[in-house]
């Protein structure tokens, strides 16, 4: 559910909203998932709409990947779908969030800021 709340927050930031469109979140509980998203597949066929559920089934068969090509209305143009925030909330679940090299290198530069501090600290 947090994912899903923080998905609807990001929305905005990538697609153009809707005049008179009601942004309530409990009114969106009781409605039907909207087949908004269409994809370009490994054969350049268009594909959709779909709902976000579609998509995150395509994801786990890896029919699609982050190279595959996406759009949905209020969109000005197709993009990757790594360039789109709204869907990769909807498949962080089952991604990681950083890979392995970016670990250590995000802990090295941790380790480069605080041991200044720990040269001059009184323990």
């Amino acid at each position: 559910m947090a994912v899903d709340l923080l998905t609807v927050a990001h929305e905005t930031s990538e697609r153009t909203a809707i005049p008179l469109q009601s942004n309530l979140i409990a009114a969106t509980a009781f409605m039907e998932p909207s087949k908004e998203w269409m994809y370009i597949d490994k054969d350049g066929t268009q594909v959709g709409p779909l709902e976000k559920d579609a998509i995150r089934r395509l994801w786990s068969k890896k029919s699609i990947d982050w190279t595959t090509k996406c759009w949905a209305s209020g969109m000005s143009d197709w993009k990757r779908l790594r360039d789109i925030r709204e869907l990769r909330w909807a498949l962080s679940v089952r991604v990681p969030v950083l890979t392995p090299t970016q670990v250590l290198n995000l802990q090295l530069v941790v380790g480069h800021m605080l041991a200044p501090v720990l040269l001059f600290s009184p323990f």
